[in-house]
């Protein structure tokens, strides 16, 4: 699989719907969409997953669920982001099945113990720095951690947290495969033209 520099996670705080923050940031290009709602019952989040499933089918965009792969399953998504306080990767891929994408979150050396549980795609690695979309945020990085953590994790790593695109040559640069945003297009003022705005610079 061809993993994509730019994933955009969905935000509660935004002033659109989730559904429609994925539309915007589909219509601009973005091609990985995490639906990351922390606060929705499972039925309507399910029912949510399930609507953003379907743009992102008719884009041909990668489709991933944060926390719950039960969600995942029944939004027919590609897969699953697991957080530390998450199910393990192992129940994940049991629920999801060998193909499913499995995505887990680094903050620190110790949790690199969780790659060893099953096979890892992915790692959202951070946080960069104090992002107020992150509840209980782990302690922000130093360039120093943060080049052990993505050298160490073996994994296609994306850089978290308080991220723009003007930071893409230096965590590049760092061992970044690309970079995870929330803000900087959810609550844009033309996240559209935010999406492309950010495409652009990762692709110089």
């Amino acid at each position: 699989m061809v993993y994509p520099r730019l994933q955009f996670l969905t935000l509660d705080a935004s002033p659109h719907s989730h559904r429609e923050q994925a539309r915007l940031a589909l219509e601009g290009g973005v091609q990985w969409i995490q639906l990351r709602a922390k606060n929705l019952p499972e039925p309507e989040w399910i029912q949510t997953a399930q609507e953003v499933a379907h743009l992102c089918k008719d884009f041909g965009a990668t489709f991933i669920i944060n926390d719950s792969p039960i969600v995942a399953y029944e939004a027919e998504a590609d897969g699953v982001h697991l957080g530390p306080h998450d199910c393990s990767p192992a129940e994940a891929r049991k629920i999801l099945g060998e193909y499913a994408i499995i995505g887990v979150t680094l903050n620190h050396l110790n949790h690199l113990d969780v790659l060893k549980s099953a096979r890892i795609d992915y790692a959202g690695v951070g946080p960069v720095r104090f992002t107020p979309s992150k509840t209980n945020l782990a302690p922000v990085h130093t360039d120093e951690s943060l080049k052990e953590l993505i050298n160490k994790a073996v994994a296609p790593c994306y850089a978290i947290g308080g991220v723009t695109a003007q930071d893409w040559p230096h965590l590049s640069s760092l061992g970044a495969h690309g970079i995870a945003v929330s803000g900087a297009i959810a609550l844009a003022e033309d996240p559209i033209r935010a999406t492309r705005e950010i495409i652009s610079t990762l692709s110089l």
